[in-house]
Order: C-alpha cells, then sequence, then structure tokens
C-alpha cells in the first residue's frame, strides 16, 4: 500500500473523464490494508439541504445550502463535514480543523442559533476496496495529496478542483495528461 497521510485529498486526474468522478475533490478520511473511505467534496446536486429535512427545520436559514453528493455508495446516509469548533461524542476528528458528524446530531444545535464556523452536508460516500485504490492510483487516475483544510472549509465547491490541482503543481493549460494503465 501506498505510504500516506490521512486524512489526505484525493484528486481525480483529468483522464478520469465522463465517469461518476470526473474533476472530483475527495476528502480521504480512513485508508488502510482493508480499503478506503472518503467524501466528495466539491460535486453539490441540485437539491437544497433544507429539502430533505422535517418541516420545522425547513424554515431556517442554516440550511440553505446545497447538499454534496458524497460518492455513489450508500446515497441514504447524511453526513456532516465542519469546522472543528463543534463535535459531540460520536463526532470524527478528521484533523485540528475539520470533523465529522452524523448530520442528525449538528442539525438541532445549528437550528438553535449554536454557531459553527463552516459546515457542509452531504450524503452518500465513496468507497474502495483492499488494494482497489491502490490499483487505481498507480493507474494514475487519482492524485493523493496532503489535506488542504482552508481549500474545504473555505473555498467555492466550484474552484476546489482547478485549485487543488494548481496547489499540487500542475498547469491545466500546458499539462499534458494521459492514462498509462498499470506499471
Amino acid at each position: 500500500m501506498l505510504v500516506s497521510e490521512v486524512p489526505g485529498i484525493l484528486v481525480a486526474m483529468p483522464t478520469l473523464r465522463d465517469t461518476y468522478f470526473e474533476k472530483s475533490v475527495i476528502l480521504l478520511c480512513s485508508y488502510d490494508a482493508e480499503g478506503a473511505f472518503g467524501l466528495v467534496m466539491n460535486h453539490p446536486s441540485t437539491t437544497q439541504v433544507k429539502e430533505i429535512l422535517s418541516e420545522e427545520l425547513q424554515e431556517n436559514a442554516v440550511f440553505d445550502i446545497p447538499l454534496l453528493v458524497g460518492g455513489p455508495v450508500q446515497p441514504e446516509s447524511f453526513w456532516a463535514v465542519h469546522s472543528a469548533d463543534f463535535s459531540v461524542e460520536e463526532t470524527t476528528i478528521l484533523s485540528p480543523k475539520i470533523n465529522l458528524s452524523s448530520a442528525n446530531d449538528i442539525l438541532s444545535p445549528l437550528a438553535a442559533g449554536q454557531t459553527v464556523e463552516s459546515y457542509q452536508f452531504g450524503s452518500g460516500y465513496a468507497g474502495w476496496g483492499a488494494g482497489q485504490l491502490d490499483r487505481e492510483i498507480q493507474e494514475e487516475s487519482w492524485w493523493l495529496g496532503p489535506l488542504d483544510e482552508s481549500l474545504l472549509l473555505e473555498l467555492d465547491y466550484e474552484l476546489r478542483w482547478d485549485k487543488t490541482m494548481e496547489n499540487l503543481g500542475f498547469d491545466l493549460l500546458t499539462t499534458t495528461f494521459s492514462q498509462t494503465g498499470m506499471v
């Protein structure tokens, strides 16, 4: 297995055109010998979070944000990636600035007026079986880079892929990308 810092940013290389993951920026939450788990952090759906909430929560403006499509696995799962100024016992601390919680754990506090610096809601996740992500990285479908907390917490969804590629040193205007296959 490739040695990596997890959490990290997994970015779809331009060779993944016309696929579910085209131009995806994934918050890679876990990656070990058993497989990998991540959340697509730059593909908002046309659904607003408030549209899937109970009637009493729908009126709250804090939920007037797009629901992210986190991946094709378990689309019924409902999660929140948020700043570290909120946590409950079940929250997973991914980094000093980023936490992952079940969306249900953060909905009521937000609706009640609790201030959380940054939060995004999504459904579904991306998952890879044992060795699968290793192979896809070797095939140059993905690039695994260090976690950029400000990119995920502050940057607009539509800018995240370009900015990640730029941060990794790729010039999208001059770099030629080609699928190399297995190495």
